[in-house]
């Protein structure tokens, strides 16, 4: 009975880190960032704004104009700005975050 036991304690331990790594809580903004001609901008600078804590998640855009804003704390609403060097800074507002989705927001 003891061996028994001994087995179902290694079996769930075996099965363990695949439950943990199943759990998903937070969200994240991932998008693309271009100009008014169609152009990508590399190293934009991309900052969200959690409005009721006012945390701040920051990253900037890659050499194809994709940016990743990943470990956001679901719910909102969050403050999106993009600003570039020679363009006007750009806003959006109201922005709510979904447990292990990302919301797509595009620039131009």
């Amino acid at each position: 009975m003891r061996i028994t036991k001994f087995y179902v304690a290694i079996i769930a331990m075996l099965f363990l880190p695949f439950g943990l790594l199943a759990q998903v809580t937070t969200g994240s903004i991932t998008g693309t960032i271009k100009d008014v001609a169609g152009s990508t901008l590399q190293g934009a600078t991309v900052e969200a704004v959690h409005e009721a804590s006012g945390t701040k998640y920051k990253t900037a855009s890659n050499k194809i104009g994709k940016y990743n804003l990943p470990g956001l704390r679901v719910g909102g609403p969050y403050k999106v700005t993009v600003s570039y060097v020679g363009f006007k800074t750009e806003t959006v507002t109201d922005v709510w975050i979904q447990l292990g989705e990302p919301s797509v927001i595009e620039f131009s």
